[in-house]
C-alpha cells in the first residue's frame, strides 16, 4: 500500500483510493457549469437582439406603424374613445380578478396581452392625431 491515498492493492488488482480531505470534483460538474454559463450568455444575447429589432422597426411591438394614417380626425377621436373605454374595462376586470386566488395567473394569461394591445392602440392613435394636426382631440399622454 502506498499510503492513505493513491494506488493500493496487489499489482494485479489495483484500485484508486481518493483523498477524503479533498471534496470530490468531477468532470461532470465542470461541464454543467460551462453549459449553464453558455445558456445564460445565449439568453442575454437574444434578449439584447429582441429589444434592438423592435426599436428599429417600430416603437411598439403591439401596433403596426401607420395603422391609423387613413383615418380622419373625427374617426381617430371615436376610436380613441372606444379604446379608452376598453382600457377602463380591462383594468376593472383585472382588479376584480386579483381578488381571487388565481387572479394574477388569469390576468397574465388573459387580460395582460389585451391591455397591452389596447394601450398600444391608444398610443398610436395619439401619435397619428398629433401628426395630422388633430391636437385639440388628443389628451396628453399618460405615463
Amino acid at each position: 500500500m502506498v499510503g492513505a491515498t493513491g494506488w493500493s492493492g496487489a499489482s494485479a488488482n489495483l484500485r484508486y483510493v481518493p483523498d477524503a480531505s479533498r471534496p470530490a470534483t468531477g468532470h461532470r460538474t465542470g461541464v454543467r457549469a460551462i453549459r449553464a454559463l453558455a445558456a445564460a450568455l445565449a439568453c442575454a444575447a437574444l434578449a439584447g437582439c429582441a429589444g434592438g429589432i423592435s426599436s428599429v422597426y417600430t416603437s411598439n411591438v403591439w401596433v403596426q406603424p401607420g395603422k391609423y394614417e387613413f383615418l380622419k380626425c373625427t374617426d381617430i377621436q371615436r376610436r380613441m374613445i372606444d379604446s379608452s373605454e376598453r382600457e377602463r374595462k380591462l383594468v376593472s376586470l383585472m382588479e376584480r380578478a386579483n381578488q381571487d386566488t388565481a387572479g394574477p395567473f388569469v390576468n397574465l394569461m388573459v387580460y395582460q396581452a389585451q391591455l397591452e394591445q389596447t394601450r398600444a392602440d391608444l398610443e398610436q392613435l395619439q401619435l397619428t392625431a398629433r401628426e395630422k394636426g388633430c391636437d385639440n382631440l388628443v389628451p396628453t399622454p399618460r405615463k
